[in-house]
């Protein structure tokens, strides 16, 4: 039996930095909305957009391992079948942004 690959997830000194940084964001500090050159404003400060997507899919994945996995390597499909680290590297951060709140804000059965 051949033996099973586990892939482990690594991320870019600056991603992770991210990643840790959208886990300790106060929760007060509220995205507001974008702004040139591909930052968020909140009500303390400008941020880039990959940690706008990030803080607002740390409120709903509570392990950061898989929050980064689902980052990097889920394909969205309503949205080209393109990952949301992709997504926001082509300037989508708020279509990925609207669609992370939709699930937030859905209603449980």
């Amino acid at each position: 039996m051949p033996a099973l690959r586990v892939q482990k997830f690594t991320a870019s000194p600056a991603l992770q930095a991210m990643l840790v940084a959208a886990y300790a964001a106060d929760p007060l500090d509220q995205l507001i909305c974008p702004v040139a050159g591909g930052r968020y404003s909140t009500l303390f400060q400008l941020i880039p957009a990959a940690l706008a997507v990030l803080r607002v899919a740390a409120g709903i994945e509570p392990e950061p391992a898989e929050l980064l996995r689902w980052y990097r390597t889920t394909h969205i499909e309503h949205m080209g079948h393109l990952t949301p680290e992709r997504l926001v590297a082509l300037g989508r951060a708020e279509e990925v942004i609207g669609f992370l709140e939709a699930i937030r804000d859905a209603p449980f059965d």
